[in-house]
């Protein structure tokens, strides 16, 4: 059956939506929904070589992070797309409810342009990314199995598989929807003064919240156990970056650090086939193992643990005043521990025998006369990771790392550990 010539509609000079009309701080809003591949084909692609008038440059890794999440996350979340643009539209109103009017919103496909964006840059370009990503990978995949089909038959499977995988993804990104508003502004100065009222009343979300609530990372769920260590049980700030109460010893996203430094070392990275090879039992297993010999090196650990000392006694002057408050130190000596214990090969060197956890107690036992705050002692400054008078080392990562080979060095070759400053 011949198709109506209603329906052409490529031929149209108007996309059409239904949609919403409201009124948002004296301006008008259109609020509508598109799919992935309709907001990749309807807005221009951000370029971060020439910022868009009234908004940010664009980061394009964080962009393309974007697009291999919503890629590799069926369960992918996206808050609203916010554009700007001038009142180029035609609405036919259907109903209105309350302070809404719904009809059919037209917008002409020759005045796209005219849209430009004001939050969500990044997801739209990191849509832009992955949909060009698919169609190469597909494009790929489509000629290794015709080469398959005539020279290797045993692999035809596994290409036809590729290829039916990214037909799904691109489907998806065909499908699923995410929420579009327009707000009607083309004056510059009062669109740039919505993007900084949007950036300044939006509250971000801090990385102690995201560790607890990000599951899909395996140092994220070994979280939730660890923080039953009784060195830590109750003691863990889990909404702020920061510990605010002396009955806190570190926030949740310290101790995530930590897990991850006892795991993989403090210059170590967890890939993503490492996220899918790392067992979070061991994980928690290797963690405790770290907490505990703290705990059996520094009396005042198990103080903390007996209940017996306050962990802010810890970061103040005083008889109690010691590097053990800072999280910076804490994480410098969970990567010791796991370099330590778990010996990294180094290229044209023997690979050092692992100490077990006792001789990692004498060891960090030897530390204990050294660690009172402020700094002064010669053993520290030497690092020049410290400056005087501090009570915690610099944390900019060649600092921590630098700090770390000194501290390994001391367990390793026998150098001196004075006992006092």
């Amino acid at each position: 059956m011949a198709a109506s010539v209603d329906h052409l509609t490529g031929y149209d000079t108007h996309d059409r939506y239904y949609a919403s009309l409201y009124t948002q701080g004296a301006r008008q809003v259109y609020s509508l929904d598109l799919s992935l591949a309709a907001i990749a084909s309807v807005l221009p692609k951000p370029d971060p070589d020439h910022p868009t008038p009234g908004n940010r440059k664009v980061d394009p890794k964080h962009a393309a992070d974007f697009g291999s999440y919503v890629r590799e996350k069926k369960a992918w979340v996206s808050p609203a797309m916010i554009l700007r643009a001038p009142d180029i539209f035609e609405f036919e109103k259907r109903e209105t409810i309350g302070g809404s009017e719904f009809g059919i919103l037209s917008v002409p496909r020759v005045a796209r342009t005219d849209l430009r964006i004001l939050d969500g840059q990044h997801r739209i370009l990191g849509i832009h990314l992955a949909l060009e990503d698919i169609a190469r990978e597909l494009e790929k995949a489509r000629q290794e199995l015709n080469n398959a089909r005539h020279t290797d038959p045993d692999s035809i499977d596994r290409w036809e598989g590729v290829v039916k995988n990214l037909l799904l993804q691109r489907d998806r990104f065909g499908r699923e929807r995410v929420s579009v508003q327009i707000v009607l502004e083309d004056d510059e100065k009062g669109f740039k003064q919505m993007f900084v009222d949007i950036a300044e009343n939006a509250k971000g979300i801090t990385k102690t919240i995201q560790v607890r609530f990000d599951t899909r990372r395996v140092v994220n769920r070994a979280l939730l156990k660890v923080i039953q260590h009784p060195l830590l049980d109750g003691r863990v700030e889990d909404q702020l970056d920061r510990v605010k109460t002396d009955e806190q010893l570190l926030a949740a996203k310290h101790v995530v650090e930590i897990i991850r430094a006892v795991a993989v070392g403090l210059s170590g990275r967890i890939s993503r086939r490492k996220e899918e090879e790392l067992d979070e039992g061991e994980m928690v297993d290797m963690t405790y193992g770290f907490l505990t010999t703290m705990s059996r090196a520094f009396p005042e650990f198990q103080e903390i643990a007996d209940g017996k000392l306050a962990p802010g006694d810890l970061r103040r002057d005083g008889p109690h005043g010691s590097l053990l408050g800072s999280a910076t130190m804490l994480r410098v000596l969970a990567g010791v521990y796991h370099e330590l214990s778990r010996p990294t090969p180094q290229r044209g060197q023997t690979l050092p025998n692992p100490m077990n956890d006792q001789e990692i107690v004498d060891f960090f036992s030897q530390l204990r006369p050294v660690m009172s705050v402020p700094v002064t002692s010669g053993l520290w400054l030497a690092t020049e990771v410290f400056d005087t008078g501090a009570r915690a080392p610099r944390a900019r990562g060649g600092d921590i790392r630098r700090l770390s080979e000194h501290i390994i060095g001391w367990a390793r070759h026998g150098l001196p550990v004075p006992t006092a400053a």
